[in-house]
C-alpha cells in the first residue's frame, strides 16, 4: 500500500537509512524536512514500511531529496513505484522538472532513473561521504512535459 509518509513512520525510515546508506539520514534530517513542508510517501508490505521517497517542490521544480528501499525489497519494483508516483504527483502540481542526485557507484538505481525518462545532467564532486573518502554524485533530471 502507498500512503503519505507521517511522524510516525521516521523509525522506520531511520532503519533504512541505516542498512541502505554510508551516511544515513539522521531523525534530525527526516523532522527538519518534515516541518519544512516537504512531501513524502512509503509503501508498506505486510504492515512494515518497506520503502519511501522524500522530494520537495517549488514553483515548476521538483527535487527528489531521498529514495530508499528496504534490502530484503529491493528489485521488486517498490522503487519504480514510489519514484513514478512522485512524478505523477508532481505533474499535477504543475512541476515542469524534477531533478535527483545518485552515487555514481549506484549502478542499479541509476539504470531505474534512465528506464524512467531521467537523463544525466551533471556531477556532483566529493558530493558524498565514503568509509574511505568521497563519492561524486551524478545530477539527474526528468523534463515532465512529455
Amino acid at each position: 500500500m502507498l500512503r503519505n509518509l507521517n511522524e510516525l513512520d521516521f523509525a522506520q525510515l531511520i532503519a533504512i537509512e541505516q542498512l541502505t546508506q554510508n551516511a544515513p539520514w539522521s531523525r534530525e534530517t527526516f523532522e527538519r524536512c518534515w516541518q519544512a513542508g516537504y512531501q513524502g510517501w512509503v509503501i508498506e508490505f505486510d504492515q512494515n514500511v518497506v520503502g519511501f521517497i522524500i522530494v520537495t517542490m517549488h514553483v515548476g521544480e521538483s527535487h527528489i531529496l531521498n529514495l530508499g528501499v528496504h534490502p530484503n525489497y529491493q528489485r521488486k519494483g517498490f522503487g519504480r513505484k514510489l519514484l513514478s508516483h512522485a512524478i505523477n504527483m508532481a505533474r499535477g502540481k504543475e512541476v515542469v522538472i524534477t531533478y535527483l542526485e545518485v552515487r555514481r557507484s549506484n549502478k542499479s538505481a541509476i539504470a531505474l532513473y534512465q528506464q524512467l525518462g531521467f537523463v544525466q545532467i551533471g556531477e556532483r564532486k566529493d558530493y558524498y561521504p565514503t568509509q574511505n573518502g568521497r563519492e561524486d554524485a551524478l545530477v539527474f533530471a526528468k523534463d515532465l512535459q512529455v
